[in-house]
């Protein structure tokens, strides 16, 4: 499975913002909606592509 948005783009943009583990990120990633079918080695490849790191929570 892959994100529609990359966990580390959402992360680095918005979900840091909350911290980790809290309400609103558990929120978005435990929603279906946010992901799709996809063969493990493309995800892989496709997250490698992106050139980011996890930036470090603001809270």
């Amino acid at each position: 499975m892959s994100h529609k948005t990359d966990a580390v783009t959402w992360w680095n943009e918005v979900g840091k913002n909350y911290g980790a583990k809290s309400p609103e990120v558990r929120k978005w990633m435990l929603d279906s909606n946010n992901y799709y079918l996809d063969h493990y080695s493309i995800n892989r490849s496709q997250g490698a592509k992106l050139k980011q790191n996890y930036l470090p929570p603001t809270k």
